[in-house]
């Protein structure tokens, strides 16, 4: 499994149909092969860090994703509400567990 981490900067004027459009791009994701889950955080006030959380069965459904039109699509909404380019990350979950090692 691999999560990845969208984090996008945004002005409050524009904060909800940035979310619009994330709600869009999820509920296009779920019937995505190879999605398992996503979620949304908010961070700041003025302007707003907004970062999506997604994990995916692999890195290359992941990728699926990126490059399909309905998703270039749907982002090409978003990239003008953006303060930047955003920060993407992915990171591979593991089976070990950590418990105070």
């Amino acid at each position: 499994m691999v999560k990845i981490l969208q984090e996008r900067l945004v002005n409050r004027k524009d904060f909800h149909r940035l979310l619009g459009c994330l709600k869009d791009l999820r509920a296009v994701a779920l019937h995505q092969p190879g999605y398992v889950t996503g979620e949304t955080l908010v961070k700041g006030v003025d302007p707003l860090t907004v970062l999506v959380i997604t994990t995916w069965i692999s890195y290359e459904h992941w990728e699926a994703w990126v490059t399909s039109q309905t998703r270039i699509e749907l982002n090409n909404l978003i990239v003008p509400l953006l303060l930047e380019e955003p920060k993407i990350s992915a990171y591979n979950m593991t089976e070990d567990t950590y418990a105070g090692t």
